[in-house]
């Protein structure tokens, strides 16, 4: 699997991914505003001694080091911010939701999308947030109560949601199980054939969010991994399906990254490889608007 991942970056790219995996990665943390204001956080931090990049209007970057402190804080036990890696933040912001919509989160534990979803609707509408796991559905229903976020919150399989619910809403995340790669790094390998059951987990998972989302909706695909099979080919395998789809642009707010690739479909171009950094990991990100 390794070669076949090499293969898609250039020896740049490629040192930059292997090198992040040894570098101390920053802290990005997200404002709660459903519990806090911008300026009265910023004031916590302040008195906490820490220096932050404020990213924007949400996001805050602190040194590695500064995590402990953070963790630790008044503020953060009060839910007012979440500490949240930059590119998950991205998957939600590119959802581009509004107050009032009706929007589905479908694999959502722990919970950090569905806050910033939250947070972009105003807590207003209807956000459904599914988790197949039991443990993590806890997890999930816990982090949510205590965030104040106003939420439906569902423990069924994915696979069968187009089917329960379909047509019902405006917008679908959809940030997939995967081979998280660019979290965990390559010491645990994982076999092309788990990869592939991966795949056919994931693709399974987009056709049945396709089924409930609404026509002219938009949906949001996202992985933390690098491999072709389970970013670029579940896209492709949506393309050739009953759906009439097109592939939207993504706002990246000028982190690094590089299109999608397929020998097959130019418009996932408009995909987006995010390439890991000491600020940020990987990440593939895809939009698309269902026409039909």
């Amino acid at each position: 699997m390794l070669s076949r991942i090499k293969s898609l970056y250039t020896p740049c790219e490629w040192e930059q991914i292997l090198s992040s995996f040894h570098t101390q990665k920053k802290v990005c943390v997200f404002l709660n505003a459903l519990k806090s204001g911008a300026k009265d956080l910023e004031e916590e931090f302040l008195g906490q001694g820490l220096e932050f990049r404020k990213i924007n209007a949400y996001c805050y970057l602190f040194k590695a080091q500064d995590k402990s402190i953070l963790s630790s804080m008044k503020a953060f036990g009060e839910f007012k911010f979440y500490i949240q890696n930059y590119s998950s933040y991205l998957c939600a912001l590119n959802l581009e939701v509004k107050a009032g919509q009706s929007v589905l989160d479908l694999c959502a534990a722990p919970g950090g999308k569905s806050i910033n979803l939250a947070n972009f609707m105003q807590n207003t509408g209807y956000l459904a947030c599914n988790e197949l796991s039991k443990d993590r559905f806890f997890t999930l229903q816990k982090n949510l109560k205590n965030y104040g976020v106003n939420a439906k919150i569902f423990m069924k399989d994915g696979k069968n949601i187009g089917k329960l619910c379909p047509l019902k809403f405006d917008k679908i995340l959809l940030d997939a199980p995967c081979s998280t790669f660019a979290k965990i790094g390559f010491d645990l390998e994982k076999s092309y054939k788990e990869i592939k059951n991966l795949a056919k987990t994931q693709k399974k998972l987009l056709h049945s969010a396709l089924k409930a989302l609404k026509i002219g909706g938009e949906l949001v695909y996202s992985t933390c991994t690098f491999t072709r099979e389970e970013n670029e080919e579940v896209i492709e395998n949506a393309l050739k399906s009953e759906f009439k789809l097109e592939l939207l642009d993504i706002d990246l707010e000028n982190v690094k990254a590089k299109a999608g690739q397929s020998e097959n479909f130019a418009e996932i171009s408009k995909c987006r490889r995010i390439l890991p950094s000491a600020d940020y990991d990987g990440f593939f990100i895809a939009k698309l608007r269902k026409c039909s």
